[in-house]
């Protein structure tokens, strides 16, 4: 179950389109959505063996989200609640667990339990209860997200990470100017305010590159900005196909992601497996698969970013085999996280909460 609809974009939703279908080949997969988001991919057209259900997000009656939701209950044998940080998802599937008898599972695909320095010791106090009494599994993709929800209580954990179709990426020929790629929601979160320090401090260390921006969102106007200021450094696709990230993945250099919050972000998996080493912010999510020095770095500040991106584009300038031994490993990892060896610890997953083993 979802609150945004399945054609909105983002992880969750990649989430949705890769993991529903593969767990349908073997059971019966609904997916219940609401009509909420933009839409701008087409998940919905590409998803076998799942039934998909999208209602109003307010609405009671035979076309309504609650009475779909309430009749999604009563005909499955466990449900999973894709991101636990909305308010009105997690109320409302849990009185639809309660009144169904069904197991609940919280997927925590948001960063909320990585941060929880951002909640007062009272609202800790009243969640910490619910979250262990009310909900019967969780899902954790990072370490971070483990230890909160030990601290509060809650009750079988189970770590499972985001996965990647390696299949669906290949590497290939870099550009022939030194190119770093963002790929995101064009978001505070994602850290695209701080590209255009990162891009100023490259261009004062005399770095001949170029600064792929693919995503759309609210900082849409500082990243067209940067692309229509002259300098002839940065280029805005804006939101881009499938086809069009792989391309961008294969074909750039270095992959930033300079975010304040990840679960597990799924760019950095796809561009591993382009072949593409990461330099990601030191956080939680990130930490989970880039290995500094081996796949890519992990990075605390702006200045630390600048200086990794230095040495990748040092390393590839000079032809020096390491940065082509960061590419081998980029791609080994992800292979690492195919959705081939990942969905089958989802599956056990349920299995064992729907039996009430474990």
């Amino acid at each position: 179950m979802s609150v945004y609809n399945v054609d909105s974009g983002g992880g969750i939703n990649s989430w949705l389109e890769e993991v529903a279908p593969r767990l349908g080949a073997n059971n019966r997969v609904t997916l219940l959505t609401t009509n909420r988001g933009t839409r701008w991919a087409s998940v919905s057209r590409n998803l076998p063996n799942v039934t998909l259900l999208e209602y109003p997000l307010l609405g009671w009656g035979r076309g309504g989200f609650l009475r779909g939701l309430l009749e999604v209950f009563q005909e499955s044998d466990v449900v999973y609640l894709c991101s636990n940080s909305s308010l009105f998802a997690r109320t409302m599937s849990l009185l639809g667990s309660r009144s169904a008898g069904k197991p609940l599972i919280a997927g925590h695909h948001n960063e909320m339990g990585q941060h929880r320095h951002e909640y007062s010791p009272t609202m800790l106090k009243l969640g910490g209860p619910l979250l262990d009494t009310l909900m019967n599994a969780h899902h954790a993709l990072n370490e971070g997200t483990v230890a909160w929800l030990r601290e509060i209580k809650a009750r079988r954990i189970y770590k499972i990470p985001n996965g990647v179709n390696t299949g669906s990426f290949r590497t290939g020929d870099k550009r022939a100017r030194f190119t770093l790629l963002f790929v995101g929601r064009l978001t505070p979160q994602k850290g695209v305010d701080l590209i255009p320090a990162i891009i100023s401090e490259l261009i004062n260390h005399d770095l001949d590159f170029e600064f792929h921006v693919g995503g759309d969102g609210p900082l849409r106007g500082l990243v067209s900005s940067l692309a229509e200021g002259g300098c002839g450094r940065v280029v805005w696709h804006g939101y881009v196909s499938e086809d069009e990230k792989r391309e961008l993945y294969a074909s750039s250099h270095v992959l930033v992601a300079p975010s304040r919050m990840e679960a597990f972000p799924l760019v950095g998996l796809e561009a591993m497996a382009s072949g593409t080493p990461v330099v990601a912010s030191d956080i939680p999510g990130p930490r989970e698969y880039v290995r500094d020095g081996f796949n890519g770095y992990l990075v605390r500040d702006v200045k630390e970013m600048v200086e990794r991106v230095c040495e990748v584009y040092t390393a590839w300038r000079r032809g020096d085999p390491s940065y082509y031994e960061l590419c081998r490993n980029a791609r080994r990892t992800a292979e690492e996280y195919d959705w081939g060896r990942v969905v089958p610890r989802l599956e056990r997953m349920f299995r064992e909460v729907a039996g009430g083993g474990r």
